[in-house]
């Protein structure tokens, strides 16, 4: 532990982005995991009594029933209502620093690149070299040049002449370390943004020293991994393999003339790339954690009061005990409700069934929250595609920004290219910054597993007109059935969890935390950090595509008909209640059958139907 920093593994990169992967694939399944526990806790505890729903019917204001619902939070008790808050607000810190709590940082370094003659290992040749080097170094700066960090001009200064002595005396005490390779092979290794496991690097050209007025040391370049594309200097060699006017094992010394590379000489490094977690964060994570699990189990047992979760639940209580502020609107639908119920209606005249034909399953759902949900899904899909667009022309660039290039670089890698031009002195900033769209996406899983909610909640409700069925609640009685899910069946709810889990992943991919730790061409501690915020092309692409995807899916369930022709209570209590007046028989005989909605006659004494 170092600094509020603790380390799970550090060596190889590639392992430690295996590591990383999967450990944010396991964050991303918990978090899943607590943002629908949060929800259906949420929901019962927002769920009404049958006491609280008499006593708004009473003043004829109603309540949800069967949906996640902010209306009744004005109407419940206290203790629920404080608890509620609890839950909502230890989830935004979650969701703020959950994906980050665990986070990779890669290890880069600085290297030098020398160019040599033939003949500068052979005895004599280098130490005459180093000499010039170190005691004339004004004679040789008109030949050294270094990358600078902001302006990628060349410049050599004193500590640049330091440096190269060392780099050049390391070799000479340090050669086992080196790997001889050809030259298109140092252009595979070197041509990346971020060096890891090799360094410094030693260019051999055909020339010898009788072809260079008897210098062995031709050039020598301190590359810098802070600039904006430390491969750069393969550029202005012509040593890339991506240069179209020179061969690959070109390199031009002088404008006026090429060198050809015949081989090279490449420092090994051990890899020390990281798997590290910030005690801070994983501090805040367990409080809100902690926070969340108390405040679930307090619901559970301070719940002394059965509460109406759902519709079966409601009709259960309102068969049993009848509402009489609703009788006489068997034929109410939350639209008469809204308009005429909560205005002091009263039941003075024979109400006529209006067959309207069998309805859509989005007229279940409130119009403010319909277009809330679509509003937003459509301003976010909108804006991503925007970022899109800006990261793909940035990234254009410098790379090829197909669909084949852009899977090529992957999901969630740090490059030199794909950073937010951003960067912070300190690693907090950066993690908000990263985890902002992980909120927001959050934020609209509420929504959009609020639509289907109440969806379902009407589709269950049209097939009490289709055919009799046993009543879902939640504490069965003899002749009903229990209920594992609130309103949202295992075949739905799997699939939305599936969706929100695989959503938040993709999300953490797209964009992330880019830490680098930079050590510097004679390795030691680190000598720079960058922490910024990186981005994947491709991930964002998957992130729209599956979010557009979801979003029409909700539109065309919207389309789908109900089972039979009913009224559209949707999760109006007072529309449920007007639903569930029966008459002549015992309310507990009947709630213990399968019930059917529907007109079985006229009550002479109300003018009304009988359910």
């Amino acid at each position: 532990m170092k600094g509020g920093v603790g380390t799970l593994y550090s060596g190889s990169c590639g392992k430690s982005r295996t590591i990383g992967m999967w450990l944010h694939l396991g964050i991303n399944v918990l978090s899943t995991l607590l943002l629908s526990g949060s929800n259906y806790t949420q929901q019962c505890l927002a769920a009404p009594t049958r006491r609280e729903i008499d006593a708004a019917h009473a003043r004829r204001r109603w309540m949800d029933i069967g949906v996640p619902s902010v209306r009744n939070l004005f109407r419940i008790k206290p203790e629920r209502r404080m608890l509620w808050f609890a839950i909502g607000f230890t989830s935004i810190p979650l969701h703020l620093l959950y994906n980050s709590a665990v986070y990779t940082s890669l290890a880069a370094n600085d290297f030098v690149v020398t160019v040599v003659s033939n003949n500068h290992f052979e005895p004599g040749a280098y130490s005459n070299m180093t000499e010039t080097l170190v005691f004339g170094g004004e004679q040789f700066n008109s030949t050294l040049r270094a990358v600078g960090k902001t302006t990628g001009r060349y410049e050599t200064n004193s500590e640049d002449i330091q440096l190269f002595g060392r780099v050049l005396e390391g070799y000479n005490t340090g050669s086992e370390r080196y790997d001889d390779l050809t030259a298109s092979n140092c252009t595979k290794i070197y041509n990346t943004e971020f060096m890891s496991n090799n360094r410094n690097l030693i260019l051999i050209t055909k020339l010898s020293s009788n072809d260079t007025h008897k210098n062995t040391l031709l050039d020598m370049v301190n590359i810098n991994s802070t600039v904006t594309s430390p491969s750069d200097w393969m550029c202005a060699y012509n040593l890339s393999g991506n240069s179209r006017n020179n061969r690959r094992n070109k390199f031009i010394c002088d404008p006026r003339e090429k060198v050809e590379i015949s081989g090279c000489k490449s420092e090994r490094t051990d890899e020390k790339c990281k798997v590290q977690f910030s005690l801070g964060i994983m501090t805040v994570v367990i409080c809100c954690n902690l926070i969340k699990a108390c405040s679930m189990v307090m619901t559970v047992v301070r719940s002394r009061e059965p509460t109406l979760v759902t519709l079966g639940d409601a009709v259960d209580s309102f068969l049993r005990i009848p509402d009489p502020t609703t009788k006489g609107m068997c034929f109410a639908d939350r639209g008469f409700v809204d308009r005429k119920w909560r205005r002091g209606w009263r039941a003075v005249q024979t109400q006529h069934w209006k067959r309207t034909g069998v309805q859509r399953w989005w007229t279940s759902i409130s119009k403010t929250r319909w277009i809330t949900c679509n509003f937003f899904c459509s301003i976010i899909i909108i804006i991503t595609g925007m970022l899109l667009g800006v990261g793909r022309a940035r990234d254009g660039r410098c790379w090829e920004t197909d669909i084949d290039s852009m899977w090529t670089r992957g999901f969630g890698k740090v490059n030199s290219i794909s950073l937010v031009n951003l960067y912070f002195g300190n690693i907090t900033e950066p993690i908000l910054l990263a985890n902002l769209p992980q909120t927001i996406l959050s934020f609209l899983y509420l929504t959009y597993n609020s639509l289907f909610t109440c969806m379902l909640s009407g589709h269950e409700w049209s097939l009490f007109s289709h055919h009799h069925r046993t009543l879902r609640v939640t504490s069965p009685r003899p002749g009903q059935r229990s209920t594992y899910w609130l309103q949202v069946p295992y075949t739905y709810a799997i699939p939305l969890m599936t969706l929100s889990g695989l959503l938040h992943w993709l999300t953490s991919q797209s964009i992330f935390l880019a830490r680098v730790e930079i050590s510097g061409p004679l390795g030691g501690e680190t000598s720079s950090t960058i922490n910024t915020v990186g981005y994947s092309c491709i991930a964002i692409i998957f992130v729209l595509t599956l979010g557009t995807l979801a979003l029409v899916t909700a539109v065309g369930m919207g389309y789908r008909p109900f089972a039979a022709e009913i009224t559209t209570v949707g999760s109006c209590s007072a529309a449920i209640s007007a639903a569930c007046h029966a008459q002549g028989e015992d309310p507990e005989v009947i709630i213990g059958r399968k019930v059917r909605w529907g007109d079985v006659g006229i009550d002479p004494n109300l003018g009304i139907c009988s359910e």
